[in-house]
């Protein structure tokens, strides 16, 4: 399994370079920002979406409730 990740590395090198936070680009964090700006915004619609569903599932399940006249 080792040399099989060694061999992909070898033919993609440039998946083996590090980012700039971890290469010590300590000059421009733009790099960084920008990272922690889609984090927010990923983890923010994540939540979102999981509270949007579970309310679309309880409005579903409480409209044929009601329908069934129960």
């Amino acid at each position: 399994m080792k040399a099989l990740a060694a061999a992909a590395l070898l033919i993609v090198p440039r998946a083996a370079s590090a980012c700039a936070i971890c290469f010590g680009a300590t000059d421009t964090q733009k790099g960084f920002f920008t990272g922690l700006g889609w984090a927010i915004i990923t983890l923010v619609s994540l939540v979102l979406t999981l509270i949007g569903g579970i309310g679309y599932a309880m409005w579903t399940v409480e409209r044929e409730r009601a329908a069934r006249g129960a």
